[in-house]
């Protein structure tokens, strides 16, 4: 028997799964590590702290009597975007620079005055460059730590981490790269102008490779360090989006994901995506040689929690009480509310929106409220409004030639039936649930399994692995075809507002 492990490096916490050949789950460990932030917009961690919750979870899988020579491949599916430079010796230069991390936004602001917009989304695909970008981290860096900079030999991103320190090989992969800002997605190589405006030596960058492709064996010291086998192949994996996709099985155009977590994030293969959208919707280069777009919303999953908190704190106690979900109680009280929230609706861009129809200061509002409204009201906007901000994203799509026939729901949203069927009712589309709820996992395993030929391709290994026999939602409501034309009408009526009440502020030096 053959095994894939798989390592799921999240903001907050690492999950450690180990696959049979089947993809049946024969050991499965979650740690969580807590990030440094000192002052607002700076978001840290060590970079060791990373590498010692891998080496637990590889000592507690151990100790379950699992036959280290029996693991073909370990694989890792990442967050993006989290810096780390390293020495020529491998060592961390700088704490891990994580995605969130917003210190670089001036220079973000440098390179795209510097070549243009649209000429940074034709070439790397990304929507907006921000902050978030190691380029402009890797420049803020060079300007506020120079002799970190100078010290660097290679600039790292947390994927290419875990593989160089398994393999002592500096290599990287294309759906991680995506977001990164130096990457040319069209033409799989790193993209020259930014380099020189960000006076970067390409020399400082891991090898571009494919998703799934094998990058070397575990050396002899991280066998030791680690207890893992130096039989074993250390594969390059996929951006964690990238992975759940794979893990869906979203791999043909058609198909479309959506993942309500804390943010909405939604997935769509195409094999020829348009760079000159002036909607500039956010590509990824997909497992093979095709890409992904990947519109997404700030906040969806972390609404409903703040409804919880704020709210229907008394929902809180009562499950706390019972033993029973908060949010199990939470569609129980939507439930007595009709389709439409009896003429409430809610813009739920607590923190700005992104595209389409971007703005920075957009805030959230409840819009219809009477002295009949209920809570049961309150409730079912919340749900709604993150429908609407489904179906506003899919339309977008749809403008770019993406046509969806079913989407498939991942994320604590789906999760919730009610949920599921109001997005189907707004949307009009089926959506179907994941038997495996853990898709990004998989798809790692999917793409791992592949590189070493335990599966002949990715195709063949989502036929074998992903199952969308879960509950299958499609409720049409003719309401909300008017609520959500309100729901647009009010976003561009309140855009002013929004401009102008932080022009407001700053007049009045708040």
């Amino acid at each position: 028997m053959k095994y894939v492990l798989t390592f799921d490096v999240g903001t907050t916490a690492m999950k450690c799964t180990l696959y049979n050949e089947l993809f049946d789950v024969v050991f499965f460990d979650s740690s969580e590590y807590d990030l440094l932030t000192p002052e607002a917009g700076i978001a840290e961690l060590p970079a060791q702290v990373y590498w010692e919750t891998f080496c637990m979870s590889v000592k507690k899988m151990r100790s379950g009597g699992i036959n280290m020579e029996q693991i073909a491949a370990v694989t890792f599916t990442t967050q993006g975007e989290t810096l780390i430079p390293i020495d020529s010796s491998g060592q961390a230069l700088y704490p891990a620079i994580v995605w969130i991390d917003s210190r670089a936004k001036e220079e973000a602001r440098c390179l795209r005055e510097q070549l243009g917009e649209d000429e940074i989304y034709r070439h790397t695909g990304a929507g907006e460059l921000t902050g978030a970008a190691p380029v402009a981290k890797l420049m803020w860096l060079a300007k506020h730590e120079p002799k970190v900079y100078e010290k660097t030999e290679k600039f790292l991103l947390l994927e290419d981490y875990f593989i160089y320190r398994l393999t002592g090989k500096a290599v990287t992969e294309m759906s991680l790269l995506s977001s990164a800002g130096w990457f040319d997605i069209r033409n799989e190589c790193y993209w020259g102008e930014m380099l020189e405006a960000a006076k970067l030596d390409e020399d400082k960058l891991p090898q571009i490779c494919g998703c799934g492709e094998v990058a070397g064996n575990i050396t002899v010291s991280a066998a030791e360090e680690t207890g893992l086998s130096t039989k074993t192949l250390v594969t390059t994996g996929a951006m964690d989006q990238v992975a759940s996709a794979v893990g869906a099985g979203n791999i043909r155009e058609g198909m479309v994901t959506e993942t309500t977590g804390t943010a909405l994030v939604v997935g769509a293969y195409t094999a020829s995506p348009d760079f000159e959208n002036p909607q500039r919707i956010t590509i990824y280069k997909d497992y093979r040689h095709g890409f992904l777009y990947m519109p997404f919303c700030n906040t969806a999953g972390i609404v409903l929690k703040w409804f919880r908190d704020t709210l229907v704190e008394e929902l809180k106690k009562e499950a706390y009480l019972s033993g029973q979900s908060a949010y199990d109680l939470i569609d129980d009280l939507a439930l007595q509310s009709p389709a439409g929230s009896n003429g409430l609706i809610l813009l739920a861009h607590f923190a700005g929106k992104p595209l389409p129809s971007p703005c920075d200061l957009a805030k959230g509002v409840f819009y219809g409220m009477t002295l009949a409204t209920t809570k049961a009201d309150l409730a079912r906007a919340v749900l709604e409004g993150i429908g609407y901000m489904l179906k506003e994203i899919l339309d977008t799509l749809e403008m770019a030639g993406v046509k969806a026939e079913e989407i498939r729901s991942m994320g604590g949203g789906a999760a919730s039936p009610l949920w599921c069927e109001i997005k189907s009712g707004i949307c009009g589309k089926p959506i179907r649930i994941m038997q495996n709820k853990e898709t990004t996992s998989l798809g790692a395993a999917i793409l791992g399994a592949a590189a070493v030929g335990i599966c002949t391709s990715v195709e063949e290994g989502v036929k074998r692995a992903v199952h969308a026999d879960g509950p299958c939602f499609f409720k049409q409501e003719e309401i909300y075809k008017e609520k959500y034309r309100t729901y647009q009408a009010l976003y561009r009526a309140l855009i002013p507002v929004f401009e102008s009440e932080a022009e407001g502020c700053l007049h009045t030096g708040l």
